[in-house]
């Protein structure tokens, strides 16, 4: 308990300092806080945290700090990439964008589109919030996260490629229906 509260005393004074002194951030800062970022759509965390840490290698570089393992370093996406999914746990991460979603056409838009985005595609990660919530990450490299408005509690305990997940068009623009073993969820996306 004492040690997540130091992490996260040190990490909350790290992102205060850079937010109250803009003036004095160099590219170096740049760097690490856009590294920190790719990692934002990594559901595990334990994953994002090593993602998080491996992103202040261009710091600890200047800084002349021993570098940061590689087992961290290598969870980093690529400049101008993000998260990408994970198979599980501490399994490497893959490094491809998620595609974009298609536009749909106006009768699309109208009556509704029944082609769904996602069918019976294995998830490769999961994980749950301190609300309950649970975000996905899907082979294709998107990631669907739990609408506020879905009270429902998924009860997953499997390995998360064991999960076939089918997602349609919800009701409304932002939200979407991911249905796993018969159950259907109302997600948004978040990558």
């Amino acid at each position: 308990m004492k040690r997540n509260f130091r992490t996260w005393l040190g990490l909350s004074a790290a992102i205060w300092l850079v937010t109250v002194y803009p003036a004095v951030a160099d590219p170096t800062r740049d760097q690490v806080m856009d590294g920190a970022a790719r990692c934002e759509g990594i559901p595990d965390n334990r994953v994002w945290l090593d993602c998080f840490y491996g992103s202040a290698q261009p710091m600890r570089g200047l800084l002349g700090l021993t570098p940061a393992p590689e087992s961290q370093t290598r969870l980093v996406p690529a400049p101008g990439t993000g998260y990408g999914g994970a198979a599980s746990g501490n399994a490497a991460l893959t490094r491809r964008a998620p595609a974009a979603p298609k536009s749909e056409s106006f009768w699309g838009a109208v009556i509704g589109n029944t082609k769904p985005l996602a069918n019976d595609m294995p998830m490769t990660a999961y994980g749950f919030g301190r609300d309950g919530r649970f975000t996905v990450t899907m082979s294709d490299g998107h990631v669907w996260q739990q609408a506020e408005v879905d009270i429902r509690k998924a009860k997953w305990k499997k390995p998360a490629s064991s999960y076939k997940v089918t997602i349609n068009n919800g009701a409304s623009a932002n939200l979407y229906d991911l249905r796993v073993e018969g159950v259907v969820y109302k997600v948004t996306r978040v990558r």
